[in-house]
C-alpha cells in the first residue's frame, strides 16, 4: 500500500549508516567535492624522479613518454663502461663496426717492410710443403710447415689392466673414447683380523664378497680373581668359552677358628677374632668326637670381638669349636 505524505520529510541529521536516508545538500556537496582532473600533458620521464606541484589528479589511464638519447652510439673500446647519458637507448640502436687496426692488423706498410727480410714472418713454401699446414715454432723462430693430421689412428690392443703404479705408456696410436680397463683381483686368502689394523702391502684389489678369518685364543680362560681385569691378549674368546668355578677359600677373604670353654656362669661367651669387620658368619661346633653343629647366636661387640650367645651358660667341662668367616 502506498503511503502520502502532506507535507514535505525533514531529515534531521547527515546518513552514518548505508540503510539510511541522504538529504540533497548532502548529496550536492559530496559531487562538489570530487576533485578536478588536470588537462595537460604529463611530464616525460627522467633520470631524477619529481613530485611535481600540479593542483589537480591525473586520470588513472594517463601515460608518460620519454626521450630516447638522439647521440650516434659510441665507438666500441677496449674497455667497457657504463656511460653517462641520462637518457635510454632505443632498442634497436647499432654501433658500428671496428677498425681493423683496433682489432690488431698491421699496417700495409708494416706488412710490406717485411717482405725479403730473413725473418719473414711467412715462411716460403716449396712442392714438398703440399697438405702440410704452418705450425708455430719455438719463441722468436720462424713457423714452419708441418704435415697436416689428416685423421686419427685408434688403438686396436686390449688397454692394460689398472694397476697399483700410475704409468704414461709408450703407445703411439689414441684409445677409444669408450674403452674400458679391466682390473686383476688378489686371489690370496685375506689376512686373518689381527689386534693392530694394517694398510696391507697387495697391489691388487679384493673382491667385495670376500672374507676375513679370525684365530680364536687357545689358551684356558683365566681364573676368577678378586679385581677385574682388560687382559693382554690380542685374539677373540669363543664364545662359549667357560672359566673354571673359583673355590671356597678363594670366596672367603679370611677365616678364624678357636674354641671356647664354659664356666658355668656366662651365658654368652666372648670370642677375638682379629677380622676387623662385623660382617661375619659364626658357626659352632661341640669339641666332641665326632663334633656336633650348635645353632645360636651372635654378638658383634668391636670389630675384631663378638660373643657367642647360648641359651643357658655351659658349664665348665662344656668346650666348643667356634670358626668366624668374613666374606669377600
Amino acid at each position: 500500500m502506498a503511503i502520502t505524505y502532506l507535507s514535505d520529510i525533514e531529515l534531521p541529521r547527515d546518513p552514518v549508516e548505508d540503510s539510511h536516508a541522504s538529504r540533497k545538500k548532502y548529496v550536492d556537496d559530496k559531487t562538489a567535492a570530487k576533485p578536478s582532473l588536470g588537462t595537460g600533458t604529463p611530464a616525460a620521464v627522467a633520470a631524477t624522479a619529481s613530485a611535481g606541484n600540479a593542483t589537480t589528479a591525473a586520470p588513472f589511464n594517463h601515460v608518460h613518454n620519454y626521450t630516447f638519447f638522439a647521440t650516434a652510439p659510441a665507438d666500441l673500446a677496449t674497455t667497457a663502461t657504463v656511460g653517462t647519458a641520462t637518457l635510454p637507448a632505443r632498442g634497436d640502436h647499432v654501433h658500428k663496426f671496428p677498425t681493423a687496426a683496433q682489432v690488431g692488423a698491421v699496417s700495409t706498410t708494416d706488412f710490406s717492410s717485411h717482405i725479403g727480410s730473413t725473418t719473414l714472418h711467412l715462411p716460403a713454401v716449396g712442392s714438398s710443403d703440399n697438405l702440410k699446414v704452418l705450425t708455430a715454432g719455438a719463441a722468436g723462430a720462424a713457423p714452419t710447415w708441418q704435415i697436416a693430421q689428416t685423421g686419427v689412428t685408434l688403438g686396436t690392443a686390449v688397454g692394460t689392466a689398472v694397476a697399483a703404479t700410475a704409468a704414461n705408456g709408450t703407445g703411439t696410436t689414441a684409445a677409444k673414447v669408450d674403452h674400458v680397463h679391466n682390473y686383476s683381483f688378489d686371489t690370496t686368502a685375506p689376512a686373518a683380523v689381527a689386534a693392530t689394523a694394517a694398510v696391507g702391502t697387495a697391489t691388487m684389489p679384493a673382491r667385495r664378497d670376500h672374507v676375513h678369518a679370525y684365530t680364536f685364543y687357545a689358551t684356558a680362560p683365566a681364573a676368577l680373581a678378586a679385581t677385574a681385569a682388560v687382559g693382554t691378549a690380542t685374539l677373540p674368546a669363543r664364545g662359549d668359552h667357560v672359566h673354571a668355578l673359583p673355590s671356597l677359600s678363594q670366596l672367603v677373604s679370611s677365616t678364624w677358628r678357636g674354641t671356647v670353654t664354659g664356666n658355668g656362669t656366662l651365658a654368652s661367651l666372648p670370642v677375638t677374632h682379629g677380622l676387623n669387620s662385623q660382617e661375619l658368619d659364626v658357626l659352632v661346633w661341640t669339641n666332641t668326637t665326632p663334633p656336633k653343629r650348635v645353632y645360636m647366636d651372635h654378638t658383634p661387640t668391636g670389630a675384631n670381638t663378638l660373643t657367642v650367645d647360648f641359651a643357658v651358660a655351659p658349664p665348665t667341662t662344656a668346650s666348643y669349636i667356634v670358626r668366624v668367616v668374613k666374606w669377600g
